[in-house]
């Protein structure tokens, strides 16, 4: 009855543990489809959130692991004030010692909001709730009350249906990015490699398109082909089109193409997605040079 645990037990339970069974799409019936809250904002929203109303929206992430709480503010306020647009959290940073949740998110919240008031813009930061299942909730609504403008989740880690909770939550309402991290596991092989390679698992599509769409995101990072992972061009346009297709009345969200994208192929990625998408670089972003204004300038 419209649950997302029961849709994913139907879809692919004990049949996930058989061999050379591959969930290739998902189309549900436009009653079943209405009982999904799904995203928020999506395409329209988020670009209206950011004030970007036409062409790609940029993305950045705040690393490496290790930096403390004035590194990654200080990275936070450069970035913003070179025009980035939304800035999350690396999907590393939870609550280490070194960068506590709570001290972080206050002072990139502080960060960012400085930036916005001298630049005039609407950049975002979004911290990683990739915390217990019951901090997940709290851990949003603290970061909403300090001033971040989206949440960055892991559903791999912390589930889709969570995920769902929060984007249905009315006393929430912040843009969610999804992260891929651990869905790996779950994705289907077989499709684009060796003839001995079992098929299994979802297909790209749906997993990080259609699934992500339904259970509330309003944007899905993907490491896009070219970069430091495997996936294919076909891979990473699929995934594009699972998170724009018609889907009854479930808005498009924004495909994020990243995992080590340097700024010498941000041309090629506006080729084949076109501009409602946010293109993420992170390492390369800040290595092309030291000083992070100009390099976010640049990009």
């Amino acid at each position: 009855g419209g649950e997302i645990p029961q849709l994913l037990n139907v879809l692919f339970g004990n049949t996930s543990i058989k061999e050379n069974v591959m969930v290739t799409d998902l189309a549900l019936s436009p009653s079943l489809l209405s009982s999904f809250f799904g995203p928020r904002h999506g395409v329209r929203g988020l670009r209206e959130i950011l004030g970007v109303l036409r062409g790609p929206m940029l993305m950045t992430a705040l690393k490496p692991m290790g930096s403390d709480v004035e590194a990654l503010a200080s990275m936070a306020y450069d970035f913003a004030k070179g025009g980035i647009d939304l800035i999350k959290d690396d999907h590393g940073l939870a609550n280490q010692n070194y960068a506590p949740y709570e001290e972080r998110v206050r002072a990139c919240c502080a960060a960012v909001r400085r930036a916005n008031a001298e630049t005039g813009r609407r950049c975002v930061y979004a911290p990683c709730l990739n915390a217990p299942a019951d901090l997940i909730v709290p851990r949003a609504k603290f970061a909403k009350a300090c001033g971040a403008g989206a949440v960055l989740m892991i559903p791999g880690i912390g589930g889709l249906d969570a995920m769902r909770r929060l984007a249905e939550d009315p006393s929430f309402g912040l843009p969610i990015v999804c992260h891929p991290a651990i869905l790996g596991a779950m994705l289907g092989g077989g499709s684009d490699g060796p003839d001995d390679v079992p098929i299994r698992g979802f297909s790209h599509k749906v997993l990080l398109g259609i699934l992500p769409r339904l259970c509330g995101a309003d944007a899905t990072i993907f490491p896009s082909f070219g970069g430091r992972f495997g996936f294919s061009e076909r891979e990473c346009r699929d995934i594009a089109l699972g998170s724009r297709q018609k889907l009854g009345s479930t808005p498009a969200i924004v495909p994020c193409p990243g995992g080590g994208m340097t700024l010498e192929r941000v041309r090629k990625m506006n080729e084949v997605y076109g501009e409602d998408v946010m293109l993420l670089i992170g390492g390369s972003l800040m290595g092309h040079s030291p000083d992070l204004v100009a390099n976010a300038r640049h990009f």
